[in-house]
């Protein structure tokens, strides 16, 4: 389908442009980026150039779909999104269900641009609200989005009953300043876990199996080294078991080259001798240093490797005067609330067509959401949620090596 522009209030002077293609978002180039550049803390995945490149890694199973919001022919807002076949699960605590595949816009992560106020809210929420009526797509998901602003609120109020989400998934969102010296880093913490910090390094450094080193990659030809090491030591975690590791493919590979020709890839290995023993894989857009993905090989989990790792790249971030925080992205963690100097709650949340499909999939899902908001409830009432974790986490791993052929 081709671009098109569409009014919205003859009264107020509203137009509505939908980009459907390439040629459409390149027109709009000079507004989006402006659009970019006046956002309080631009996100890298409304960056134009990540958009385009990411969606031609996955242009086989996605296209573009951009909605640009005018005021009297001048630009407003926009909402950055692709369409693509989206599967949810139904989640009972690790444990997954599937649903039927729809049609999903998905908003990248700070695709609402233009920091709109209450009315155009109200607009912009309509106009999907209309485009889901016109079976565009089936549904919109928002990847987290930010609470405390208009538009997560028109997302949570103009929606009828049955089509809005009733079980938005919340987290908190931690950065972290880049202290000047490292010295600032361990000084803010209390006594007991400097000595533990540092007993770490020690330990990993005088026990593990040889001289330790980190290998730092950022150049395109760096891609295939990195991501097949990294892509090993993921196999091993519990988070691969989740399905949220890191994988040697190709779509991987292309999306870790589009950003190094864009000097943004930054990935890092810490290395005893010549075993792998952690990875980091990070974004370095403008002034903040995004974490996207980390991991480190189980078997080692007594030596700390991750947080190792985590240190040495932060001490040479506090001499790079290019860096002034660490972005710790989505989900919540134990280090992330421990070393974030600030936090925001963002919300993953969805609205559904006016169809049948589509409100059997949000009603099967508000159900799940409902069965495990009890079961949070108990476990935060009668038990530790981090001990629960980490008992599945330990299951996972237990589970793996028992399947694992033997030599």
């Amino acid at each position: 389908m081709k671009s098109e522009k569409s009014h919205v209030r003859a009264a107020t002077n509203w137009n509505v442009v939908t980009l459907r293609d390439i040629e459409g978002i390149e027109s709009i180039r000079s507004v989006w980026e402006l659009m970019q550049n006046k956002e309080p803390s631009p996100a890298p995945n409304a960056d134009i150039d990540r958009y385009l490149s990411y969606l031609n890694a996955i242009s086989d199973i996605a296209r573009p779909h951009i909605i640009l919001f005018e005021h009297n022919d001048r630009p407003a807002a926009m909402i950055i999104g692709r369409i693509e076949k989206y599967q949810m699960k139904l989640k009972f605590g690790y444990l997954s269900l599937p649903c039927p595949s729809s049609e999903c816009l998905r908003v990248v992560y700070g695709g609402v641009l233009g920091q709109p106020n209450s009315d155009l809210c109200s607009v912009m929420v309509g106009e999907l609200m209309k485009q889901l009526q016109q079976r565009q797509f089936d549904m919109v998901s928002f990847n987290h989005l930010k609470i405390n602003t208009p538009f997560y609120q028109a997302v949570r109020t103009i929606p009828g009953f049955l089509v809005q989400d009733h079980f938005p998934i919340i987290n908190e969102h931690w950065r972290m300043a880049v202290p000047d010296k490292i010295e600032q880093f361990y000084s803010a913490h209390s006594r007991g876990h400097r000595h533990n910090l540092r007993r770490a390094i020690r330990k990993f450094e005088e026990e593990c199996y040889g001289k330790s080193k980190i290998v730092n990659y950022s150049a395109k030809s760096d891609v295939n080294d990195f991501i097949k090491v990294a892509a090993d030591i993921s196999s091993k975690t519990y988070q691969n078991k989740l399905g949220a590791g890191l994988v040697n493919d190709e779509k991987m590979r292309s999306r870790l080259v589009a950003k190094a020709v864009k000097g943004l890839f930054r990935g890092h290995i810490l290395f005893s001798g010549d075993m792998p023993c952690a990875f980091q894989l990070a974004l370095q857009y403008r002034r903040t240093y995004y974490m996207m993905n980390i991991g480190y090989d189980p078997a080692l989990s007594s030596y700390k490797p991750g947080l190792i790792l985590f240190l040495k790249v932060l001490e040479s971030l506090c001499t790079d005067p290019s860096t002034d925080m660490i972005d710790f992205y989505f989900g919540d963690a134990e280090y992330k609330q421990r070393y974030g100097t600030e936090h925001w709650p963002e919300a993953w949340i969805h609205v559904f067509a006016p169809r049948p499909c589509p409100i059997i999939i949000n009603t099967m899902r508000s159900s799940a959401a409902g069965v495990n908001a009890s079961l949070k409830y108990v476990v935060n009432t009668f038990g530790s949620t981090e001990r629960i974790k980490r008992k599945w986490r330990r299951l996972l791993q237990v589970k793996d090596k028992m399947v694992k052929p033997p030599g």
